[in-house]
């Protein structure tokens, strides 16, 4: 059982260890900027950062495949997801404020589009993914990783459910009537 433990002890900060927490963060706008995706100051610089596990909707009909599917996902009309694109938008440009939040990332790249998955803590200590999905204005989707906790993806599906769950109960964002 000692050995365990020990083994525990040594292998804790190893899922640490691959990540990065960049402090201190500010949102920059850019036309890029949404509800998930979004151009952040970091003290190495600028970088473009899109949130693991949750899609909010599109902010406009450049896709409208993905829109339709979106819209699917909370039962809604595409016009009404736009809507919550929009919405979810500007709940994360009110809640990324100069100096308000830490960037954890890998570095680990969204495809060839020069995004770099993250998490975004605020200086509270609340997550941007899980705000998005309590609020009804992201569904649970994409990414999956071990967090930096060490919580693995299934753990936190199953929490994101959970705020999801609520967010329905109260009929909050795409889940309003």
């Amino acid at each position: 059982m000692r050995a365990l433990l020990v083994l525990l002890l040594l292998l804790a900060p190893s899922v640490w260890a691959d990540w990065e927490a960049l402090e201190n963060c500010s949102l920059v706008e850019n036309s890029i900027n949404d509800g998930d995706s979004f151009m952040v100051q970091t003290p190495q610089g600028k970088k473009v950062f899109r949130l693991y596990f949750v899609d909010c909707p599109e902010t406009s009909d450049a896709y409208p495949d993905r829109v339709k599917e979106q819209a699917g996902y909370f039962s809604t009309s595409k016009k009404r997801a736009l809507r919550l694109g929009n919405e979810a938008t500007d709940l994360t440009r009110k809640l990324l404020k100069p100096g308000s939040f830490t960037v954890w990332t890998r570095g680990q790249m969204v495809f060839q589009s020069g995004r770099q998955y993250g998490f975004i803590q605020l200086k509270d200590g609340r997550w941007l993914d899980r705000i998005l999905v309590r609020n009804g204005l992201a569904r649970i989707y994409g990414k999956r990783i071990t967090l930096p906790d060490g919580k693995n993806s299934r753990e936190y599906r199953e929490e994101l459910a959970g705020l999801e769950k609520l967010a329905k109960k109260g009929k909050l964002g795409g889940w309003r009537r």
